[in-house]
């Protein structure tokens, strides 16, 4: 999105899903904020513990079959691999900026895709994305979380395959 925005003439179309407007939280209308995704997410930075991970996945995914010791162990690697990259999160800084009047700005073709139980990011910010952007079009995953191409991987690739192919 903010390559869109800030650079329109390299991006023909874009998918995007789960999608924040901006840093710092979104303004939402119906869902809490901050919201358990960001609250889980914290706790997982925080403490990137094997328990915290699985409970971080168990908001973020649905399906919670899908929440296996093998994917737990996958996200523990990646959050402590390197104490150099723990140290680079730790002084990572966000600073809060919304997007949401660059929005209309964005002329080229964009699909949202969302899942319909997302606990990090709720599907009215994508409804709100579809407002902005004239070009845009919303498909909602139902039984599904915060990723769908892993809880949902057959119908996220053909609606990305069928939009990126101009059907």
């Amino acid at each position: 999105m903010v390559a869109a925005i800030a650079y329109p003439e390299r991006v023909q179309k874009f998918v995007m899903g789960g999608s924040h407007i901006g840093t710092g939280g979104d303004r939402y209308l119906l869902a809490n904020r901050p919201s358990e995704g960001s609250r889980a997410t914290a706790r997982t930075l925080a403490d990137p513990s094997r328990d915290n991970i699985r409970d971080y996945l168990r908001v973020h995914i649905d399906d919670a079959s899908l929440v296996s010791d093998e994917l737990v162990d996958y996200i523990h690697r990646a959050h402590t691999w390197s104490p150099e990259f723990i140290e680079a999160r730790r002084q990572s800084v966000s600073l809060p900026h919304d997007y949401t009047s660059d929005l209309a700005g964005i002329k080229m073709p964009v699909l949202l895709i969302h899942g319909r139980y997302d606990r990090m990011v709720p599907f009215e910010v994508s409804i709100a994305i579809l407002n902005h952007i004239a070009d845009s079009r919303l498909v909602l995953l139902n039984n599904c979380g915060h990723w769908p191409p892993f809880e949902k991987p057959a119908e996220w690739t053909a609606h990305v395959l069928a939009f990126l192919r101009g059907y």
